[in-house]
């Protein structure tokens, strides 16, 4: 029997990247029904969003492109109520695979590299969703002024609130905590940190692009071979459909930056060591702590 991947340890840059997968493969059926279980709804939803506003810039796109004076192209068309939903259903997808994947994180350490089940997994997910949501909008805005005005302090700030996630559900962090507890953890080690996601949020994103490309290419094809260059609706929407189901393979990045956490945790406080000194000749389970309503 292949034994389960422990997370409370020490990993340099190549081990956390590979332990990443490792982690994906022994638990693949079990993640993937939690991704399913708890983000199903708000992919969905986020998906008919981006649906309307992607039918709705086709034709915007088209009729501009058969009329010389563009008519169509005002701003108030573009960013109607289709965009802002796209915008609030995506962020919401985004926060529920983060809260569900690190729930599931949670209660597999806790339980002694055990795989959870849904109700327990659920427990967590329920008690941080809106947590998590609500921040991250905050998170979301800054890191936004941060690139817009200058791309330095937004690279700089992109791992230190990466790692605020993980905080906030494994250790129950409010805001403020998680902030400075991120900045704690990520001293002397921010160059590691930032290499390792950028890595795998490379791999992520040539997935993601891989699995849009050809119907994306296909329509640009079809648009500037024909007489009357336009947007093929159709396959506009059948990308757009292939990106919100490509999101999937943002649960990598999640797992990664739990294992930079305890990584992290485990060179400045040892936690999982002493845990093992303590343990050490007993066969008894950790008792979990935790009130009942999480």
């Amino acid at each position: 029997m292949v034994n389960q991947l422990e997370f409370k340890k020490r990993r340099d840059f190549g081990q956390v990247i590979n332990d990443t997968f490792t982690f994906m493969r022994q638990n693949f059926k079990p993640l993937i029904k939690t991704y399913f279980t708890f983000c199903g709804l708000f992919v969905l939803a986020s998906m008919a969003a981006m649906l309307m506003q992607q039918y709705k810039m086709v034709n915007i796109i088209n009729t501009g492109i058969s009329n010389r004076y563009g008519k169509g192209f005002g701003i108030g068309s573009v960013y109607g109520i289709e965009y802002f939903l796209s915008l609030l259903f995506s962020m919401a997808s985004y926060s529920s695979m983060t809260v569900a994947i690190l729930s599931y994180i949670a209660v597999y350490v806790q339980k002694g590299n055990q795989t959870p089940t849904t109700d327990e997994v659920w427990g967590y997910f329920k008690y941080y969703f809106f947590r998590v949501f609500g921040n991250s909008l905050l998170l979301m805005l800054m890191l936004g002024v941060a690139f817009i005005f200058c791309l330095v302090p937004g690279f700089w700030l992109f791992p230190f609130v990466a790692m605020m996630f993980p905080i906030m559900v494994i250790e129950n962090g409010s805001l403020g905590y998680s902030f400075n507890r991120s900045f704690k953890i990520i001293k002397d080690n921010f160059w590691v940190t930032f290499g390792t996601l950028v890595v795998v949020w490379i791999i992520v994103t040539a997935c993601m692009s891989l699995l849009v490309l050809p119907t994306s290419i296909l329509n640009m094809v079809t648009m500037f071979t024909t007489k009357t260059p336009r947007m093929n609706v159709t396959l506009t929407m059948i990308t757009t459909v292939l990106q919100s189901l490509s999101q999937i393979f943002t649960i990598i990045p999640i797992i990664t930056i739990s294992l930079a956490y305890f990584s992290l945790v485990e060179q400045k406080e040892n936690t999982g060591l002493m845990e093992r000194i303590s343990n050490f000749g007993s066969n008894e389970k950790p008792v979990d702590t935790r009130p009942e309503e999480y």
